[in-house]
């Protein structure tokens, strides 16, 4: 697989982009088509892949693909293999971090991804407030690491960095939180989110994609590798699922005063990613597949709603939707795609966010009763922004200085149509895992 990866990278080098562009098709395909039982996966004895990690190694490709193409107006600028070569760069210190069956390697490659991601910020973001925004994510992120980095050097040293064996060495206490505190802040909680909406904002469209898409789901990957070594964490659980459940809740009414639309759907993912901490942190077999579906329709939904405001942003140069009203008589067409990812982002059916949705709530449920309250007001109001960025954005009176924009190319349509059409069908394939596992 990474013979692959650098020969894309050779080919970028070599200006060969549509080449490249076909070697990571073929890679989506070749990893959709074998089972993690394959040699083809079976890279050596740092590496090996289960159905988690292969899962989110495939929504990495496809989220790096769909950046490519969202990209191709930097396709004709100087900078446009240095913006290439940065993509080809993240998505291998991504592979890498799914991969990895130790420990210290892991977080090597997990703190290694951010620095693609900052240059992304830097590089290629919109406003002078971009390196105040990159700051504020490697300070959160690294303060949160160093802790985590610290335990592991100090408790592995006379024991195995092996992930899938039972390992003797566990962490109790306070040092439940250091363990834990690394992959809460990438996810993010609560508390720790504020990076996020301002990297948000500032990133291109394609950093947008990546962070939403695949880089948030670092932090759920990692709490599901390593909190098997946690023991008599009782009320740091009962602290995290609470305050994370209330936290959501907070979000999503401070959702509903958003004016601009990027920052909007950045808290939404704040919204989303708390009940899928809850879900982890109760330490059921119901609430791992939940977060794991959850995570996978979060990372293409999102994905898409950042590229549709990124298409709105390079139209009418604003994300405001105090300027942006009336859209579906401007760009009717592009309209049928904001309802279709905006009804995927409340749960509505088919798609893969209402198994997640729904398998979330009853795993919390079951976990502790006195959740419902919050939990439900966090389901109504998750539905509410939905309908609140549909209707303020698609309809009212629009300027008449816009009237002469075109609806969408067949490019665009594609990629939109690429990031909608797996929830539909993942939601089969999810369907069928949950009816294997309850047999």
């Amino acid at each position: 697989m990474l013979a692959f990866l650098v020969s894309c990278l050779f080919l970028l080098l070599k200006k060969c982009w549509g080449s490249s562009m076909f070697i990571l098709s073929l890679v989506i395909f070749l990893l959709l088509g074998l089972s993690s039982e394959s040699a083809f996966l079976k890279v050596n004895f740092f590496m090996e892949l289960d159905y988690l990690a292969l899962s989110l190694v495939i929504l990495s490709f496809w989220i790096i693909v769909m950046c490519f193409f969202s990209s191709m107006k930097i396709n004709y600028s100087p900078s446009k293999y240095l913006f290439f070569f940065t993509l080809m760069i993240l998505l291998i210190f991504l592979v890498l971090s799914f991969t990895f069956n130790n420990y210290l390697l892991f977080y090597i490659s997990f703190e290694c991804s951010l620095v693609p991601v900052l240059f992304l910020i830097l590089g290629w973001g919109y406003q002078p407030e971009r390196s105040m925004a990159g700051l504020y994510m490697m300070f959160y992120t690294i303060f949160a690491s160093l802790p985590l980095l610290i335990l592991i050097l100090s408790k592995f040293h006379e024991s195995s960095l092996y992930m899938y064996l039972v390992n003797e060495v566990s962490v109790s206490g306070l040092m439940n939180l250091f363990l834990i505190g690394a992959f809460l802040v990438k996810f993010p909680m609560y508390i720790v989110h504020l990076w996020l909406p301002k990297a948000h904002v500032e990133a291109p469209v394609a950093g947008s994609m990546i962070l939403a898409g695949v880089l948030l789901k670092l932090g759920g990957y990692g709490i599901i590798r390593f909190i098997s070594l946690s023991v008599n964490m009782e009320y740091l659980q009962l602290f995290i699922i609470w305050l994370s459940v209330w936290g959501g809740l907070l979000v999503g009414i401070s959702c509903m005063s958003q004016m601009d639309m990027k920052a909007l759907v950045a808290y939404s993912s704040v919204v989303h990613m708390s009940t899928c901490i809850g879900a982890l942190l109760t330490m059921n077999n119901w609430g791992l597949q939940a977060s794991v579906f959850m995570m996978v329709a979060h990372g293409l939904c999102s994905s898409g709603l950042f590229y549709l405001v990124g298409l709105i942003f390079n139209r009418t140069g604003s994300r405001s939707m105090l300027i942006n009203k009336g859209l579906i008589n401007l760009m009717p067409s592009l309209s049928v795609w904001w309802f279709f990812l905006l009804a995927a982002n409340m749960a509505a059916p088919p798609t893969l966010n209402l198994l997640g949705e729904v398998m979330l709530i009853s795993s919390l449920l079951n976990w502790n009763n006195y959740l419902s309250l919050p939990i439900f007001l966090l389901t109504f109001f998750g539905g509410a922004y939905s309908i609140y960025l549909f209707s303020l954005s698609q309809h009212g009176k629009f300027m008449f200085s816009k009237q002469s924009f075109h609806s969408g190319t067949l490019l665009e349509f594609l990629v939109v149509f690429l990031h909608w059409i797996p929830l539909n069908l993942l939601i089969v394939c999810a369907f069928v895992v949950v009816c294997f596992f309850s047999l």
